[in-house]
């Protein structure tokens, strides 16, 4: 596990080494602490031990009650592990004192030593903010010289890796249940493998999943297998500060598309609008893909094709923000083959989730898709294999909405934790 820790202008980097807090219960309210608004997403993130670790603050529940506003975010690094990503937003007196720390966790941690770290670069943080509003906090700091830690990742002339940068991943399951009309088998594996570099980025995945039911009727069994696997390779070249280039692979198969075989492969072009540094908190990205696709049907398609290969193109466009106003993801995606630019889907979806005002948040999801590309239907399907769900059925569009809001008030504070039950 590595963390740094970079400081806002003006200011020198703090490395922080915690001792404990002897005697000292976390309490309703500390008067005079440091009021902080706190988000967090990713595997590390545990609120409740936060809460009782660090109980010189004052955790509060609304963002207007704050002092400090901290949202942590994170993202997959190449090493199989974690980067977290910490802001630090002053508000009120402290406002434009702004800080980011960072922390980055190796795929081999545990998640015991994952939440430790975290707490330990949230704690960093939490006492410089404190010290700068007269609470103090109960750390020793001690004075580092900048560039003395570095966040960067570190090429392969600089180390001795035998792996070369390479991690793998391997997973297996199998599954078994029953009752007395019923029975069910299934047994599913997998294969990762990555690369990741500052210039290039490798993945392979690999996955299948095998399913035997057995469901017996008044006077018949109903037996349902399937099958359906998929393997994927994926390169992408940083070739420029807002451009990608790379290149996708897919083999797979699946019983619900009707399809023995399917083979896909083609070149993919990104732009990023903001730095690509940036994707934790904003994104917004316009990707193109360029196609070829072959297909083996199981059954013949109403097309009365048992197999063909077809062009197809895509584009995509995708925003993702975080931000103090809350969090916002949405996305449109427009393709089509090129034999017949009738056979095209359109979809578009996100979801919202906005502080209207005091303990108040509005959450809107929603998605939908315009369908006429299903080259893969079958001509008949049984009223068991609807019912069974084991075909897919001709359809020109599929949506889903979902709205709601919440709203919080009481106490601001939020420091007390009770671990019982």
């Amino acid at each position: 596990m590595r963390w740094t820790v970079t400081a806002g202008a003006g200011c020198l980097a703090l490395a922080v080494f915690l001792a404990p807090i002897s005697g000292v219960a976390a309490q309703e309210s500390n008067l005079g602490a440091l009021r902080v608004f706190f988000e967090c997403r990713g595997s590390a993130c545990d609120q409740r031990q936060f809460r009782t670790e660090i109980d010189w603050v004052n955790w509060v529940r609304d963002r207007r009650d704050a002092q400090l506003h901290v949202i942590v975010t994170s993202q997959d690094t190449g090493g199989g592990g974690d980067r977290y990503e910490l802001d630090f937003i002053g508000l009120e007196e402290l406002e434009g004192v702004d800080d980011l720390l960072t922390l980055t966790t190796f795929g081999t941690d545990v998640r015991d030593e994952e939440v430790s770290g975290l707490q330990r670069v949230l704690s960093i943080g939490l006492a410089r903010y404190s010290i700068l509003v007269g609470a103090g906090a109960p750390v020793d700091l001690v004075r580092v010289e900048r560039g003395a830690e570095t966040d960067r990742l570190v090429t392969s002339d600089e180390v001795d890796d035998p792996w070369d940068f390479w991690v793998f991943e391997v997973d297996a399951g199998l599954d078994l249940s029953g009752e007395t009309s019923r029975r069910r088998r299934s047994f599913r594996g997998g294969f990762d493998a990555s690369r990741t570099t500052t210039t290039w980025k490798f993945e392979f995945e690999a996955g299948g999943n095998w399913r035997r039911s057995e469901i017996e009727l008044s006077d018949s069994t109903i037996v349902d297998s399937r099958r359906d696997w998929d393997t994927e390779a994926l390169v992408v070249y940083a070739l420029a500060d807002h451009w990608s280039l790379g290149g996708r692979a897919e083999v797979s198969a699946a019983t619900r598309t009707n399809q023995d075989l399917n083979v896909a492969a083609g070149p993919r072009l990104e732009y990023s609008v903001w730095p690509y540094e940036e994707s934790p908190r904003r994104s917004l990205s316009v990707r193109y893909d360029l196609g070829v696709r072959y297909f083996d049907y199981e059954e013949v398609t109403i097309f009365g094709k048992t197999e063909e290969t077809r062009l197809v193109e895509q584009l995509e466009i995708a925003l993702t923000q975080r931000q103090p106003w809350g969090s916002v993801f949405a996305n449109a995606e427009a393709s089509h083959y090129l034999h017949d630019l009738g056979k095209y889907r359109i979809s578009t979806g996100g979801f919202l989730s906005f502080r209207v005002l005091r303990g108040l948040n509005l959450n809107v999801n929603g998605r939908a898709s315009w369908i006429r590309d299903q080259l893969f239907l079958s001509g008949d399907v049984s009223d068991e294999e609807i019912l069974l769900e084991r075909r897919r059925l001709q359809s020109n569009f599929d949506w889903d909405v979902g709205m709601g809001f919440s709203f919080q008030f009481g106490s601001i504070f939020n420091n007390v934790v009770n671990n019982r039950f």
